[in-house]
């Protein structure tokens, strides 16, 4: 088998002669490649030659994150700090967590369309945006860029014979406002609102899922990263996901599912009470990946449970 097949298998649970491996190399390749933070955030072909660099000291993956980390970055709903720009040449990228989206949003959302309000949005994080028809004209050709960048290395790496992770990436509305809000005032919303949030999650879900899909057309690609980051129980109880995440997680997973798309959810935290919902999603429809937040205390409960 080579990466594809063997990536293919495993999805699909079947057989395969090994298991595939798809390490989140993004900053590490710089430092490994012996170049700077601000090299590889400040040009996409020195990123490349860092992560062809570091699959020679390391050995090749399966699959490769797709996304040059700048766009990552700036991708995010939240003001992104950028080595050799706002930080030290050999700084990490950081995220700036603060109440920027407001209560007040929640009914905008619903008023205005997703889109329009995420536009606007932006121009809130980004210090090179205005509020204006023009600010949001260049954050839709931001965007755009990035597709037909991931476009660009997607079809670098399959010429390697490395296939990419994802080919797309979204957050759940939940998360997203989670994030745009900041932790404090958020939770503080689920308690004094949580019928704002429900019908912000409502109108926003399938825009998300439209604009999730146009560089899955631009790149041909078969597998969406979904971003379920505060849906853990390391931010919200299990009654508080059934009512205000898991719905629109599903909904999500089974939109993408009915065009052949496999979405990959990134599981920060601990997902140990929650893991059981996902048994409701169809068969062969989602990659999971955890991190050390998930921790099982007997060796077969994964496999008992019925989720591989």
């Amino acid at each position: 088998m080579n990466a594809v097949e063997r990536i293919e298998a495993a999805v699909s649970l079947k057989p395969v002669n090994q298991t595939p491996v798809a390490p989140l190399i993004i900053s590490f390749a710089g430092r490994c490649a012996g170049m700077t933070q601000a090299e590889i955030f400040g040009g996409f072909s020195r990123w490349q030659r860092a992560l062809e660099l570091t699959f020679e000291r390391v050995g090749q993956c399966d699959a490769v994150f797709p996304m040059w980390p700048r766009d990552a970055a700036l991708s995010q709903p939240l003001r992104a700090l950028l080595p050799g720009r706002d930080l030290d040449d050999e700084a990490q990228f950081q995220l700036v967590e603060a109440e920027v989206m407001t209560r007040e949003d929640y009914a905008d959302i619903v008023k205005q369309e997703y889109s329009a309000w995420f536009a606007s949005y932006q121009t809130r994080i980004r210090s090179d945006l205005s509020d204006t028809r023009l600010g949001h004209i260049k954050t839709t050709l931001g965007y755009m860029r990035q597709g037909m960048r991931m476009r660009r290395n997607v079809a670098y790496w399959q010429q390697r014979g490395i296939p990419a992770m994802f080919y797309s990436a979204c957050y759940p509305a939940f998360d997203l406002f989670s994030l745009a809000r900041s932790l404090t005032p958020f939770c503080y919303d689920l308690r004094d609102c949580p019928e704002a949030i429900d019908r912000a999650c409502e109108a926003a879900t399938p825009a998300i899922i439209a604009t999730a899909k146009i560089p899955l057309r631009i790149t041909r690609g078969k597998r969406v990263c979904i971003f379920p980051i505060r849906s853990s129980a390391s931010f919200i109880s299990p009654r508080m996901f059934e009512r205000f995440a898991w719905p629109y997680l599903k909904r999500m997973v089974q939109a993408f599912a009915e065009d052949g798309i496999v979405s990959v959810l990134h599981c920060d935290g601990n997902w140990m009470p929650m893991l059981a919902y996902l048994r409701e999603l169809p068969r062969a429809s989602c990659v999971v990946e955890l991190d050390g937040g998930t921790v099982f205390s007997k060796p077969k409960r994964f496999w008992e449970i019925g989720y591989v």
